[in-house]
Formats: C-alpha cells, sequence, structure tokens
C-alpha cells in the first residue's frame, strides 16, 4: 500500500510539475501537447486518490479534447504549411521566436520578387504600401541622394513607414541581383489580426532591425570623421 500511495503520488508530482512547464513554452504547439500529457496524468492520480472525483475527473478530459481539437489543426497546419527549402534557414533566423507554420502564414500575405540593379524598394517622401526582406543580395540606402549605409540579405526595408504608416524616409534600391519578399500591408494586417504572437514578434523584430541601422550608420559617421581628421 506505501509503494501504491507513493506511485500515485509521484503521478500527481509529474502532472502538476508538467502542467508548471506548460505555462512558460512559447511554442504553441508543444505546450499543448505537455498540457495534454500533464491532464492525462493529472487523471491517473485522481482515480487512484479515492472518493469521488467525477466532476474534477470530467473537467479535465474536456480540457484534453479542446487542447486535442487544437493540436489537431496545428498538426494539420504544420502539414499543409512548409517553408521554401532554399530560404528555410534564413527566415527561422530573421523570424526567431515564429514557428514555421507562423512564418508559411506570413509566407502567405508575400510575394517573391526578383530585383535586377537600379529598381526601387522604397522612395524617399513618398507612400509606402508594402514590407520588404532581402532574402539574397544588396541593396543602398540613400536620403537627400546621399549615401547612408547598404543592407543586405535578413534585412527589412520599409519598416519606419510601416510601423508609423508615414512616407518613407529614405530611398532604397537594389544594387545586385536580389531576390526579395514584398509583404502587403493590407494581406499583412489580415495574418496579423489572427495571431497576437506573430503581431508581437514582427513589431519586436523590425524594432531591432532598425536599431541594427541606426548603430551601422552611426558607426560609419564615426569612421568617416575619423578619417577626414586624420586626412587634415
Amino acid at each position: 500500500m506505501e509503494y501504491f500511495n507513493s506511485t500515485n503520488e509521484m503521478f500527481g508530482h509529474i502532472a502538476y510539475a508538467m502542467l508548471a512547464l506548460s505555462y512558460v513554452l512559447t511554442n504553441i504547439f508543444w505546450l499543448r501537447v505537455t498540457a495534454v500529457v500533464s491532464m492525462f496524468l493529472e487523471i491517473v492520480y485522481f482515480n487512484f486518490s479515492g472518493g469521488d472525483l467525477s466532476t474534477g475527473i470530467g473537467w479535465t478530459v474536456l480540457f484534453i479534447c479542446i487542447n486535442a481539437y487544437q493540436l489537431f489543426w496545428l498538426l494539420r497546419d504544420r502539414m499543409n504549411l512548409r517553408l521554401p527549402e532554399k530560404e528555410a534557414p534564413l527566415l527561422r533566423e530573421a523570424l526567431a521566436g515564429l514557428d514555421d507554420a507562423q512564418i508559411s502564414r506570413l509566407l502567405k500575405a508575400a510575394e517573391w520578387i526578383d530585383c535586377v540593379p537600379g529598381d526601387v524598394l522604397t522612395r524617399q517622401d513618398a507612400p509606402v504600401d508594402a514590407l520588404y526582406f532581402i532574402c539574397s543580395g544588396r541593396a543602398n540606402i540613400e536620403v537627400n541622394k546621399s549615401f547612408v549605409t547598404y543592407l543586405e540579405k535578413g534585412a527589412f526595408v520599409g519598416e519606419i513607414a510601416y510601423l508609423t504608416g508615414n512616407p518613407a524616409t529614405a530611398t532604397v534600391a537594389v544594387d545586385e541581383p536580389s531576390r526579395v519578399l514584398k509583404f502587403s500591408r493590407a494581406r499583412m494586417a489580415k495574418v496579423i489580426a489572427a495571431d497576437d504572437r506573430i503581431n508581437g514578434i514582427i513589431y519586436q523584430l523590425l524594432g531591432r532591425d532598425l536599431a541594427m541601422k541606426v548603430r551601422r550608420s552611426n558607426t560609419r559617421h564615426v569612421l568617416e570623421n575619423t578619417e577626414a581628421a586624420r586626412v587634415a
């Protein structure tokens, strides 16, 4: 009996430990898997604890059914929404925090563009109706027709206008053959509205990307001023 009780207690501890773990997981798929396993163990614990626990078990079964239903749709998404093999590593790195299914949903709001040198993605003081992401190649940033810095693969273009709704603050033109993702503002809004996590991650990534560009631009200006002072 003592062994039985200790084993039952072990089921209870594992069940509640896994439930606690599910609260800190950020990946919704594994969160639900952990929650379902936890609730199955909780039923085992309830079943052998004695007394009338039918109410608790009934509600736990309901919660399992709800999570199982959601897992079904998540698995369906994972099977139907796949990343392009060539660009998958870059997209996972650039959109860290989103799973493949969420990134695939974003791609449904985008179109692939093969750009040639001279193609303009944004023009200073002109409205911007899309957000761009450079998957390969390079583009130059110009402000008032003066070169500021360059952008390479993994960089967003038009994020200030996207975040603020204002016209573009710079002209960005491709200077070597590039493959670019163009995210329609209207289609992007629908994807973001359907998933709060995508919304939060996108704004976080755009803010980080903008900070990186400002830092790169400031570093370039410091180096140019240092060189000018040395020559003088």
